[in-house]
């Protein structure tokens, strides 16, 4: 009887063996405990949002919406891809989305094509006349007959400075069409007598400086300056806070995927104020390097001056497809027409 009792023991404690570690020729393994659970990535809706891009501090709104992923948490995939003819590729379908002067969107719109407006940029507009120092400038009739360069006849900028000029002062200068810095660079050579700049080629041009280490240029009639010395500041030829660039969309990708498209502008919208609390930020102006081949100090000197917001101007971009109409550009203003009504009550 004793040894029956002390063999059942044995057998007791060999199967409560096995059944805590497994099979007798298996290792012992201490258990892994469970991963824990990484944060959900945003559900992207499948489809791109392309943009059509001519890079520029002025889409500053755009990198940082891209780089701090504003565009990915509202499900949002944004494919930036850099172009000189934005608008055909949107107009053609190419793209969807382009960041553009109003001035070069208001012609295809006005011609039926398949592009419509759809927020603000920014205003306000940041084009000014900039002048060597020592022009003998001080009034704006002395700009008669001035060898002046600018970005095309079409720009915004332009039209205000020779509208104001022919209205008010009954004269004009003669255009010499020239990229930004392509118009800097004649400035230095002589070639030109003045030049219609936007930022950041502003304050590259007012951070140049001759042998002597003085000052090359200086901005005239922006509302900032005194040309005559008398005192007194100067009227801003371009006007009151002229509205700048818009954000502009194939109309089919507005009728297919709205709820995209106003996703694009929340973030847009949210970029806009991230900026606008800190434009010299250490991490937004990395972003403005990381997209535009710009001079650090130009950058951080011109960002304070870019008023960015999605609210349209919309009377204002009407009177630029005004100034389009008395140039022969269009034959009709669009009115309302220029903005996507979808949007209305959200941008106009």
């Amino acid at each position: 009887m004793k040894k029956t009792f002390c063999l059942f023991l044995a057998l007791t404690v060999f199967s409560a063996a096995l059944w805590a570690g497994g099979k007798k020729d298996e290792p012992q393994t201490t258990p892994t405990p469970p991963a824990a659970t990484a944060p959900a990535a945003p559900v992207l809706s499948g489809k791109k949002v392309i943009v059509a891009d001519a890079n520029s501090t002025h889409h500053l709104n755009l990198y940082v919406a891209q780089e701090k992923g504003l565009f990915a948490k509202r499900g949002l995939e944004v494919d930036i891809q850099q172009t000189g003819s934005g608008v055909a590729a949107v107009v053609g379908g190419e793209a969807d989305i382009v960041f553009n002067c109003p001035t070069g969107v208001i012609t295809p719109i006005a011609n039926g094509q398949d592009i419509t407006i759809i927020a603000q940029v920014k205003i306000p507009c940041t084009s000014v006349l900039v002048v060597p120092v020592n022009a003998p400038y001080k009034t704006p009739a002395d700009l008669k007959g001035r060898q002046i360069a600018g970005l095309s006849t079409t720009c915004c900028a332009v039209i205000l400075i020779r509208d104001a000029l022919r209205n008010q002062y009954n004269t004009d200068f003669e255009l010499v069409t020239l990229a930004p810095g392509a118009a800097i660079a004649a400035l230095d050579a002589g070639q030109v007598n003045g030049a219609i700049l936007e930022e950041p080629f502003v304050a590259l041009a007012l951070l140049a400086k001759d042998a002597a280490g003085n000052p090359k240029y200086k901005t005239l009639f922006n509302g900032s300056s005194d040309a005559d010395g008398d005192g007194t500041i100067d009227p801003n030829l371009a006007g009151e806070n002229p509205p700048c660039r818009t954000i502009n969309a194939n109309k089919n990708f507005i009728a297919t995927r709205l709820n995209d498209a106003k996703a694009f502008i929340e973030a847009i919208a949210e970029a806009d104020q991230i900026i606008l609390s800190n434009p010299i930020a250490e991490d937004i102006v990395d972003i403005a390097q990381k997209y535009v081949s710009v001079d650090r100090q130009a950058i951080i000197n011109s960002n304070p001056k870019l008023g960015f917001t999605t609210q349209l101007a919309a009377e204002q971009l009407k009177g630029y497809a005004d100034a389009l109409l008395r140039q022969g550009t269009i034959k009709q203003n669009p009115g309302d027409g220029l903005f996507a009504p979808e949007f209305k009550g959200i941008t106009w």
